[in-house]
This record gives C-alpha cells, structure tokens and sequence, in this order.
C-alpha cells in the first residue's frame, strides 16, 4: 500500500482526537510496526504489548498539542518511538540486570599465576597417582568421579550392583590416598612450588 500524503491538516486532526484520523493511522502503522517488534523481541505477547504502547506514546504526543517541522516524516517519527519502545522492553524483560555505566570495574576472579601453576601441579599429580594403581581402581575413580558417568551403566559393565559399586568406589579412593600419602613422604611441593624434604 502505497504512503499517503501526510500533512499539516492530517497531523492537526490527530491533535484533536479525530477518531477518523486516528483509526487510519492505527490501520496503516500497524503491520509494520508489528513485523519490526517481533524481529526484535521474539514473544508475540511482547510484541502486541510493545506495539499498543508504541501507538498509545503517538496519539498522546499529538493530543499534548505537540507536532512535527515535517508532516511528511511521520512515518518515520512513528519508527523512532517503535524503536525506543523495543528497547525498553527489552531492557524491561531480560533476565540479567544492567549493570549500570558508573559502576566499579568487576574484580578479575580468575587465578594467578601461582594458581594456575598450582593447579597444575596437583593435575600431574593425580596424573601420577592413577597411574600408580591397578587398572580397575583407575577406571572405576575415572569414571564415576571425574567423568561421573552413568552409574547403572557401569554397574553393568563391572557386574555389580550399586551398594558394590560403592564398596569399590570406597576401596579406590582408599588406595588412591594411600598412593598419594606414600608418594608424598618422599617429596612434597609446597604451595610456593619449591621442593621439601
């Protein structure tokens, strides 16, 4: 449908709750603005609130007594406040809060240097452990542990049931500890990543 030609009588009609005047815009806008709201806020509730509220904001800045330089940009006034309701509702309906602009840089949480090199050289270790114990036991702390795999499945696969798998599961963790407590009798890593004896 081709634009209509909007005017200075067009815009004074709207100033003064010419229904007429009203209904038309109403019926010209309303696709398009629907098909920019739902491209923008994906809920066709959301949509059909924001569009009401995009045209309710029209009529009132007209009925204010208010106008425009060029009757002619209209449709591109109608536009802009589509495009400013959009974004309040979505600033309205996210699930994160925003953070506001004068807010405090975030702390960085993530480790240091020394952390990382830390947590490093615990994953060697464990390394080191498991492949000091006997195949079944690494699996099984593998598995049901780091992994945490389906317990029925391994079950099936160890035939046994689960108060058994816990039994072996208990019995793993306790040669690990073992492993890893004879181990470190010979040499322990401090934190600060020297040797002690």
């Amino acid at each position: 449908m081709p634009d209509p030609t909007f005017d200075e009588n067009y815009l004074r009609a709207l100033q003064q709750h010419d229904a007429e005047a009203e209904n038309f815009l109403i019926t010209h806008f309303t696709r398009p603005v629907q098909l920019k709201l739902r491209a923008r806020l994906r809920s066709a509730e959301l949509a059909q609130d924001a569009c009401q509220e995009t045209f309710l904001r029209v009529l009132r800045y007209f009925q204010a007594g208010r106008t425009l330089d060029n009757p002619a940009s209209l449709p591109g006034f109608i536009h802009t406040v589509c495009h400013n309701v959009a974004l309040e509702f979505l600033r309205a309906h996210t699930r994160q809060s925003q953070i506001p602009e004068n807010a405090p840089e975030a702390e960085d949480t993530g480790l240091t240097p020394e952390g990382r090199m830390v947590t490093e050289e615990c994953r060697e270790l464990v390394g080191r452990v498991l492949s000091e114990m006997p195949e079944k036991d690494r699996q099984l702390l593998r598995r049901v542990l780091l992994e945490e795999e389906d317990r029925e499945q391994i079950c099936r696969e160890f035939q046994v049931d689960r108060d058994y798998l816990r039994v072996l599961v208990h019995r793993a963790r306790n040669r690990f500890r073992a492993v890893l407590l004879h181990g470190n009798r010979v040499k322990k890593v401090s934190w600060a990543g020297q040797e002690t004896r």
